[in-house]
């Protein structure tokens, strides 16, 4: 007989489904005591080596817990036809984490075959369970693995073996573990499907206001996924009702994977579905990462809550103002944006958008260029002037001033072509290589990628304002220069072909700038110091396989915002105006939204 349950703990436990159960007497055995966990293990004796069986203990009287041979021999009674969970062994009372992963281990075997489910569960109501399998025993002792992610936190779980429901026999129970797992960035669905964006933007030539507003979609819905599951934290849109129906024998939880690959799935199905992209084989992969030990009862309920969660979220998008496409009209003075390379205007409503955070697109919207009143006025100030040379001594494709490395910066941050994943997409691979240095786990990656998502369409939104929807829409260097030079001088940006390419929109503030602003408060904030380097990376066909290091975030910013001077596209003011734009958005949003 195993030593005795506390009577407050067991109607912890038990309280409304095994309330009659109550009434079960265990007798108290003196026993050696329990041999202490290996380190990182939670289970305490679970080798028996030292021939005790505390703490682990039965709930029937009639069931007999013997150690023999260094084994729990578990000597069950005829429990056919009555709930699973009417005969059990159990561990009581170690702490489980939230999103945390896990791998539960045993050896067992049975003197007649028989299966055998084991669970890790709450201690109260409801019994929802982190893990729940059922596994075939045979008389040869085999070893069984399941590795799971709690969707829940409890201080005071517990492991369960369920004997009931079958004929009597004896099971052999050995080498019991359950141990925290590392982090593991390849099994991460909040990374795993932000590489998939990354890869549907380098597949649609996206420009980087839709493409950051899609992103925004997507993260809130996998924030949203994983904070309805788990409990943890606050949502950005909604918190989706999880109950857990069932009886002891059936209380579900949703599993945490399921709930972010389906709101993944549905949000970029609904947003790119139509333009050609599918989705069906990534979401293999993404079940194909999922931990063993979820079944297919707590996929279905994953499944509920993240697709509950993807629709908030597109429903709240759905008439923001994106669709927008009210034709530009120039203003046709010098000084004010006209086409280059043949391209209309792009974008040119994008200031109008409702934005995810910010109460406007003008919240932030930062004083004309060189604090001009108008178009005359910015052209006869020596601060535009001093500028123009600038771009044009500095950007030219033929610069004799620029140095190597400044070259390298100018196409390294560029990104701006088909084929790439645009700026906001290197701002988020530059999120998952700080996070995986870092070691982040899954609720902290759905909230760091959940920041730095609705900053970046935030950052789109105000730098759109200030491009179109102020009373100077700047012209971009090439047009300045051949304004007061006549043509011949060419920015050092090119296509994949070499042919001079300048974004189609106007130059003041700089999106590149603001989007770095805007991610580098957010980073800031988030891990609460800007003195974090890292080795960035590109995807510019113009710098394959350069890798620049980067001291912090402000750092990685300053220079993003500096290359486009490089590069010939912006002036100075664009990229300090437009770091400062970002820098109050990031921190807005952070203030603001997602908050722990």
């Amino acid at each position: 007989m195993s030593p005795p349950i506390n009577a407050r703990r067991f109607r912890r436990l038990l309280s409304v489904v095994l309330a009659v159960a109550l009434a079960s007497t265990l007798t108290a055995v003196v026993r050696p005591a329990p041999a202490a966990a290996a380190p990182g293990d939670l289970i305490l004796n679970g080798t028996f080596d030292n021939g005790s069986t505390q703490p682990w203990w039965t709930r029937l009287a009639s069931t007999s817990t013997t150690v023999n041979a260094g084994q729990l021999r578990v000597r069950t009674s005829a429990t056919v036809g009555k709930p699973v969970w009417e005969d059990l062994v159990g561990h009581f009372e170690f702490g489980v984490t939230a999103a945390q992963p896990y791998r539960l281990q045993f050896d067992a075997s049975a003197d007649v075959n028989r299966s055998l489910r084991v669970s890790v569960s709450r201690a109260d109501t409801p019994f929802t369970s982190a893990v729940d399998q059922s596994v075939a025993l045979t008389s040869s002792t085999r070893r069984f693995t399941f590795d799971f992610t709690s969707p829940f936190g409890d201080p005071k779980a517990v492991l369960l073996f369920h004997f009931g429901g079958q004929a009597a026999s004896t099971v052999r129970l050995d080498n019991i573990s359950l141990t925290p797992l590392a982090v593991d960035p390849a099994t991460d669905p909040i990374l795993y499907w932000n590489g998939v964006l990354l890869s549907t933007y380098r597949a649609l030539d996206l420009p980087p206001t839709s493409s950051s507003r899609e992103a925004a979609i997507l993260h809130a819905a996998m924030h949203d996924a994983a904070v309805s599951v788990t409990g943890v934290g606050n949502p950005y849109r909604v918190r989706v009702p999880v109950s857990y129906p069932g009886t002891m024998d059936n209380v579900v939880a949703p599993s945490l994977h399921a709930a972010i690959d389906r709101a993944a799935y549905d949000v970029l199905t609904a947003l790119y579905g139509g333009q050609g992209q599918s989705y069906s084989q990534a979401l293999a992969g993404a079940v194909a990462l999922r931990p063993s030990g979820v079944n297919a009862a707590e996929v279905a309920r994953g499944d509920t809550v993240g697709a509950a969660a993807a629709v908030a979220n597109l429903q709240a998008r759905a008439n923001d103002g994106s669709g927008n496409t009210t034709p530009y009209q120039l203003d046709g003075v010098p000084g004010s944006w006209r086409p280059t390379n043949g391209k209309a205007a792009v974008s040119p409503n994008w200031g109008l958008v409702t934005p995810f955070a910010l109460t406007s697109g003008r919240q932030f919207r930062p004083g004309l260029p060189a604090d001009a009143t108008d178009y005359d006025n910015l052209l006869d100030k020596e601060e535009y002037d001093a500028q123009v040379r600038e771009v044009r001594d500095y950007g030219g494709r033929t610069s004799s001033l620029r140095t190597p490395e400044q070259t390298q910066i100018a196409f390294f941050w560029a990104n701006d072509l088909g084929g790439t994943y645009k700026p906001p997409g290197q701002l988020f691979a530059h999120t998952r290589i700080v996070s995986e240095q870092r070691q982040l786990g899954i609720l902290a990656n759905a909230r760091l990628f959940g920041l730095v998502a609705l900053a970046l369409a935030d950052a789109a939104i105000a730098a759109w304002d200030a491009k179109y929807q102020t009373p100077i829409d700047l012209w971009r260097p090439v047009s300045a220069i051949e304004a007061a030079e006549g043509p011949g001088w060419q920015p050092l940006s090119k296509t994949r072909e070499g042919v001079p390419y300048t974004p189609a929109f106007p130059a003041y503030i700089s999106g590149h700038a603001t989007f770095a602003g805007a991610w580098s408060a957010v980073m800031k904030r988030f891990f609460g110091t800007d003195a974090i380097a890292f080795d960035a990376t590109t995807d510019d066909p113009h710098a394959v396989n350069v890798v620049r290091h980067m001291t912090g975030f402000d750092d990685a910013a300053e220079e993003n915002a500096l290359s486009r001077i490089y590069l010939g596209v912006h002036y100075r003011f664009d990229a300090d105006a437009g770091l400062a734009t970002g820098r109050s958005v990031g921190a807005y949003v952070f203030a603001n939204r997602l908050r722990q």
